[in-house]
């Protein structure tokens, strides 16, 4: 499997794990939920992460729109990551 499906499929996982452990929730009682799950998982930096996506996004988003953006980028981070442990 080459390592961008790799990625992809990580991505892809965490993306519906997190959507699960964060079911019920909405706004911002959702993106905190979605940072628990990242922290849980493993994610580097989720405080960082968090810190950046609510001050690049929160300006002008609304709350539901920050949760998508940060299950987005914790997503990715931690698909990325996992692929370089399996090298």
């Amino acid at each position: 499997m080459s390592k961008s499906n790799q990625i992809e499929q990580n991505y892809n996982r965490h993306i519906r794990k997190a959507r699960s452990f964060a079911k019920g929730y909405q706004g911002y009682a959702r993106a905190i939920k979605i940072y628990n799950y990242f922290e849980f998982v493993g994610h580097p930096h989720p405080d960082y992460t968090f810190d950046e996506v609510r001050m690049s996004h929160w300006k002008g988003s609304s709350e539901r729109q920050f949760a998508i953006e940060l299950m987005k980028q914790m997503a990715q981070l931690v698909a990325v990551n996992e692929s370089l442990k399996e090298q």
